[in-house]
């Protein structure tokens, strides 16, 4: 499993029983993993998360100490991509959804910061 530098990277099984909720899910965008890393910047506080299954503006995710789900809307703070859901902990997780090849996912704190990000990157 690739855990992305940054990244929190805790391990988790998706139970089975979620994972099978998942599978039919209509207009579902994933196929749901049999196990997962944390997507939240490395040093977060509270539960580990990592995303399940999303349908339009809608994701699940895997929430744990113990394992849960919730769904939320990802978050798209100050118009950005953020990779991870509404009310999250910590810096977004973004990418540029309209850049063809970007380097990104960045990890950063606001717009501001993505941009000064994206300049020091050769061809950003």
């Amino acid at each position: 499993m690739i855990t992305e530098e940054g990244s929190c990277g805790a391990w988790q099984r998706v139970p089975e029983e979620i994972a099978i909720r998942l599978d039919d899910v209509p207009g579902a965008a994933y196929e749901v993993p049999s196990e997962v890393t944390c997507a939240l910047q490395q040093g977060h506080p509270d539960n580990h998360m990592a995303v399940l299954q999303g349908w339009g503006n809608e994701e699940v995710w895997l929430s744990w100490s113990a394992p849960r789900t919730i769904t939320a809307p990802g978050c798209r703070a100050e118009g950005m991509t953020c990779l991870l859901p509404t009310g999250h902990q910590g810096h977004h997780y973004v990418i540029m959804a309209d850049v063809v090849e970007d380097e990104g996912p960045y990890w950063v704190a606001d717009r501001a910061d993505l941009d000064t990000r994206r300049a020091g990157v050769p061809g950003g």
